[in-house]
């Protein structure tokens, strides 16, 4: 059965095919070469004692069958998360499901000096470069997308170029690829987005804060991963409230990542601050 995540990647892939007819790989790196580094998306992140979880906030105008605004005003939104306290900040850049852009990620960028996340459905290196050129200092890779050799491969350019790799598993039996490149980021998809079928509207919703949990008690190879110094844990999707952060205290989490429920919160700087206070 084909999944959201195989009809995103064949949209991916012919996206980029017309974006290279515009300008071609080289003149990317050639444009990266020029940019210094970025902000430490890792170290920004990481937890020590009774530090309180760090948030990643998401610019994220809507997601299949849900809206988040109107219209979306990336200077607004990224003011409100950097008052609510967020350490990071996400930008979705897909425009056919989730309303994003690379214009967008520019403009993020542009308004902020915390660390960015380049969240895309990325299959080719040419949209880590895109990513990079834009401001980004960290980019998503869904493990669902590589065998172990690619995604060792993808994580390495990504470092090559200067960007910090965060590897995704939303389905348990990804783990254990992920874990084998060992990598620095590791991210756990409370929602399971391998698995949702092609036409994801009734189902995208769907998933538990309990998932990063549940994995973490049943794999000591995870836990065994997290031991090594500076190893940074992030829990995505399904934080909605105060409860859902206490849970993941329970284990060594280090940050969240929230997007719709900080989007659409009718105050996201209180939102975001409520979630932070409740580990004082």
């Amino acid at each position: 059965m084909r999944t959201f995540l195989d009809r995103l990647h064949d949209l991916k892939l012919n996206e980029v095919a017309l974006r290279k007819n515009e300008i071609s790989e080289n003149n990317l790196r050639a444009k990266v070469e020029t940019i210094g580094p970025g902000s430490d998306f890792r170290n920004c992140l990481l937890r020590e004692g009774n530090d309180p979880i760090s948030l990643i906030a998401e610019v994220k105008s809507r997601a299949p069958g849900r809206k988040n605004v109107e219209r979306l005003d990336p200077e607004t939104v990224v003011s409100d998360f950097e008052k609510g306290g967020a350490k990071a900040i996400s930008v979705l850049t897909d425009e056919s499901w989730f309303g994003g852009s690379l214009e967008t990620l520019g403009k993020v960028s542009a308004a902020t000096t915390l660390p960015l996340l380049h969240k895309e459905f990325i299959v080719t290196s040419y949209q880590l470069l895109e990513g990079r050129i834009r401001g980004a200092s960290a980019a998503l890779i869904l493990a669902y997308y590589f065998q172990e050799n690619e995604l060792c491969q993808i994580v390495d350019e990504a470092k090559e170029i200067g960007l910090e790799a965060v590897v995704e598993c939303s389905l348990e039996d990804e783990l254990p690829r992920a874990l084998a490149v060992n990598p620095d980021i590791l991210m756990i998809n409370n929602r399971a987005i391998a698995a949702i079928p092609e036409e994801p509207v009734d189902t995208y919703d769907l998933g538990s804060i309990d998932v990063i949990s549940q994995w973490w008690e049943r794999n000591h190879d995870l836990r065994t991963w997290k031991e090594q110094n500076d190893k940074l844990l992030i829990s995505a999707s399904c934080v909605h409230s105060v409860v859902d952060i206490q849970s993941l205290l329970k284990i060594p989490c280090d940050a969240a990542l929230i997007g719709n429920a900080a989007m659409a919160a009718p105050d996201r700087i209180e939102f975001l601050r409520s979630l932070v206070k409740t580990e004082n």
